[in-house]
């Protein structure tokens, strides 16, 4: 009984196949034609279609000797206390950061060729955009409806002195009206002014952007692409654009601009801090000259006793209270400059280096989520508006942050000014017990403190000082260029057999598809 079935369901897909055959036989002339249709017409549009090169570079960003504790890429500084993942993170906030407006915006300002486009149509009927020997020049553009922007409009000689501005259409173009070259020309929807340059006979159609903000969300958004390599400090840059060269020229301005944009970043809290401590040596300097001269006069003009060792003890102390002393009002003064910067400055996360020598962890913690909410609003900055409900939530949080940073200093000086006193208040114990001792032994262990407190702190901020200008200088080379921008002879898309072949064969599926709906109601109807 089985083996019955199973002929029958032979014998049932043997029949079924024989249908589906003879319905495609039936209708082969139909599913030929509509597959060749579809084709071909794919094939037309395939062949006018403008080529894109693809300009790719890969730069080395290197990380800070302290990336732990220190300056992040791209002006932020990295607070990853737990460690490890630093280089990781910092890398994708590049990656980050590099796409979005407010670095594009700076390369668009450098880069020509984006703002006014120039294209003509060769003898093989293809239109072909360029890069120089342009008989005209158009300047003095203004679109007064944003939804003009990246019009078209089409500029054809009449004689030496004037030409023929038309606006091109499906079927047939709308003539705007005949003016001379370098006339401004104005119409409702724009105005603009076309030089002559050389004598030119074939017409040229005229890309006009805008602004740089359409020029980023139509051109440059889609076709810059940055990837970060997961386990190297390597960011690979790649650009595609339809003239090899202004392709170049972008990625190669894209890392100048992004290079100097995060080294100011990082120069202006090394530069607060260098200008702190050279405020401070100033004042030093001069009182270990004082000092030494004081106690070099002393020891000639005296018979020196060596001080009591009890003397030498209290001595010793006071000049480690003394250190101390010094260091705070250094501090203080420091975070007196950190508060006007956090003031005056929107990047404040670029204090966290001096924020790490304060000691200062909760207001490092709060500095990371500033860069978490910055990181977010960036990539938002990428896809919307300034004015979109999650980019206003997120500039609410920075703010909000950025208060409690504000807040967390001031109670760090506060802290600051009492610890000082308490030191103030040791030292005045120890000069009490020292008073016990002879006179010209109080005034050379006087002498001798000076120099040594002044000395000391002397060579603690020459120190601290060269620290921050070797981090400043080292900002300088943290970029590095792997390999030249390269970009390949070969356009990198459109991909034109492989879009033919892919249309190919859709479209057969689709007359085949259509071939059995049409036998479908054919026999619908016989049955009816």
């Amino acid at each position: 009984m089985q083996h019955n079935n199973l002929s029958q369901h032979i014998i049932e897909d043997k029949i079924n196949l024989r249908e589906l055959f003879s319905t495609i036989g039936r209708y082969k002339w139909s599913i030929l034609f509509l597959t060749l249709l579809i084709t071909i017409s794919v094939a037309v549009k395939v062949y006018f279609m403008p080529k894109y090169y693809k300009s790719t570079v890969t730069i080395e960003v290197k990380p800070n000797d302290d990336q732990s504790q220190g300056f992040s890429m791209g002006g932020a500084a990295a607070m990853l206390l737990g460690g490890g993942a630093g280089g990781s993170t910092d890398l994708e906030k590049d990656t980050t950061l590099l796409q979005t407006y407010r670095t594009n915006e700076k390369v668009l300002e450098k880069v020509n060729g984006y703002m006014v486009r120039y294209f003509i149509t060769d003898e093989k009927h293809k239109e072909i955009e360029l890069e120089d020997n342009i008989s005209i020049e158009v300047t003095d553009v203004s679109i007064k409806d944003f939804k003009n922007y990246g019009m078209r409009i089409i500029i054809e000689p009449l004689n030496d002195t004037r030409y023929k501005l038309l606006i091109p259409g499906r079927f047939s173009n709308t003539l705007i009206g005949t003016y001379h070259y370098s006339e401004m020309v104005q119409t409702k929807d724009f105005s603009l002014m076309v030089h002559k340059k050389t004598s030119f006979k074939q017409h040229y159609t005229v890309e006009l952007s805008g602004t740089k903000r359409y020029v980023y969300d139509n051109i440059i958004r889609k076709n810059l692409s940055i990837e970060a390599d997961k386990t190297s400090p390597f960011l690979m840059l790649s650009y595609l654009d339809n003239l090899p060269h202004r392709g170049e020229a972008y990625l190669k301005n894209l890392i100048e601009i992004y290079t100097k944009q995060s080294i100011n970043d990082i120069k202006d809290d090394t530069t607060t801090t260098i200008n702190s401590y050279n405020k401070q040596l100033s004042h030093i300097e001069q009182r270990v000259m004082q000092s030494s001269n004081k106690l070099e006069n002393f020891k000639s003009n005296n018979n020196i006793i060596e001080p009591q060792a009890q003397a030498t003890v209290l001595v010793t102390e006071l000049s480690k209270v003394g250190i101390e002393i010094a260091q705070n009002n250094y501090k203080e003064e420091l975070l007196k400059s950190l508060i006007t910067f956090v003031k005056t400055h929107d990047n404040i996360d670029a204090i966290a280096p001096s924020l790490i020598e304060l000691e200062d962890q909760p207001t490092i913690l709060l500095i990371k989520m500033i860069q978490e909410e910055q990181l977010k609003q960036a990539t938002l900055f990428i896809k919307y508006k300034a004015d979109h409900p999650d980019i206003v939530n997120a500039q609410r949080q920075v703010t909000s942050l950025q208060n409690k940073v504000l807040s967390n200093l001031k109670n760090l000086q506060t802290t600051l000014k009492n610890k000082t006193l308490s030191l103030k208040k040791m030292k005045q114990n120890y000069t009490k017990k020292l008073k016990s001792a002879p006179k010209q032994e109080q005034q050379l262990i006087s002498f001798s403190r000076d120099y040594e407190v002044n000395e000391k702190m002397y060579t603690y901020l020459m120190q601290e000082r060269s620290a921050a200008e070797l981090k400043r200088d080292k900002a300088l080379s943290r970029f590095k260029i792997i390999e030249s921008i390269y970009t390949a002879d070969r356009a990198a898309k459109p991909k034109k057999a492989l879009i033919v072949i892919v249309s190919f064969i859709t479209a057969l599926i689709l007359a085949i598809f259509l071939a059995f709906f049409r036998e479908f109601l054919k026999e619908g109807k016989e049955n009816g």
